[in-house]
């Protein structure tokens, strides 16, 4: 199961949505089926359009062609089961497989874990919840992430940053 995005809002009337994509792989394609969780249940929704406005997507699903059709979804986050991507490059990375993984500085210390990744127009940011419960964002660039092992993420950090 893949998070792919988030329904952040309805579009007009006539049944469209505005989504956020977390994905950096094409998975909103016409016919393509994507999913949300309902109290442990799948909601199916297969893609009847798809086209870019902005920085977010406008989606019509079939079977929804009304704004109150959908409005019970508006704030939910989607989900795929299909991994459609090909094999990454060395240094490129699935947003899940960076969450939960513990955060370390290069000296060792534990920072905190990572329960979120930000897409900006300059990359992605780490959201890292640290030990004390406040929050810290570390751009994902290699001056600041040096290492992503199997276990933890190795960053090193700047006076200020955490």
């Amino acid at each position: 199961m893949y998070q792919i995005g988030k329904i952040t809002n309805t579009h007009g009337i006539k049944g469209e949505v505005k989504i956020y994509n977390l994905s950096d792989f094409n998975r909103f394609s016409i016919g393509a089926e994507v999913y949300i969780v309902l109290k442990e249940e799948k909601k199916v929704f297969t893609i009847e359009r798809v086209r870019p406005q902005g920085k977010l997507l406008i989606v019509k699903f079939k079977g929804y062609d009304n704004i109150n059709d959908i409005l019970m979804y508006k704030g939910l986050e989607l989900y795929s089961d299909e991994d459609v991507t090909d094999e990454l490059e060395d240094d490129d990375y699935h947003y899940h497989d960076l969450i939960d993984k513990d955060v370390y500085t290069d000296q060792n210390v534990y920072v905190g874990k990572v329960v979120s990744m930000i897409p900006v127009p300059q990359g992605h940011l780490l959201e890292i919840e640290k030990k004390d419960g406040t929050k810290a964002m570390v751009p994902f660039i290699k001056v600041f992430v040096s290492e992503v092992l199997e276990d933890k993420i190795i960053i090193t950090p700047i006076e200020g940053l955490i």
